[in-house]
């Protein structure tokens, strides 16, 4: 899946691609949470930047998916839209207002940050667009927009 096309001029840096993204934002977050060079990533800005990052592998998909289908089998073993678990019938809803609840409480350093908005980027788009959850990822597609990159 193309975030542009190649020949399109709207990219005001040229054709980055939905792959190219997936690398940039994976590059930028690796070394900013390891925080040895120029940029360090604190936990707040680590936890943007994983979410940017989730959403563009969702859209890059090929080896990108595979962190999809990782947490959707993390969701899927706890019971997560599957009718019942080991916790009992949990919905979307509960997967996702539960990641915003530990966003907002946990004690997160900048790689918990990282995995936890990873995580949310993944899991809030699939309580549908009619919902709250979708919000988030809007905002990062009218983000990648203003770079010339749809994410659809």
């Amino acid at each position: 899946m193309y975030l542009a096309a190649p020949s399109s001029g709207s990219s005001i840096v040229g054709f980055i691609g939905s792959g190219g993204l997936a690398v940039i934002l994976t590059v930028l977050l690796v070394f900013g949470v390891i925080g040895k060079g120029r940029v360090r990533l604190t936990t707040g800005r680590a936890g943007f930047v994983a979410f940017l990052a989730g959403s563009a592998y969702t859209a890059a998909g090929e080896i990108w998916s595979h962190a999809e289908q990782v947490v959707e089998q993390g969701w899927a073993g706890l019971g997560v839209g599957t009718g019942g678990g080991p916790f009992g019938e949990i919905g979307i809803g509960a997967a996702s207002l539960l990641l915003l609840i530990l966003m907002l409480v946990a004690p997160l350093n900048p790689v918990r940050a990282s995995f936890l908005c990873l995580i949310a980027a993944i899991t809030w788009p699939s309580a549908g667009d009619g919902s709250v959850w979708a919000i988030p990822r809007q905002l990062v597609g009218a983000l990648f927009m203003v770079l010339g990159e749809k994410i659809t």
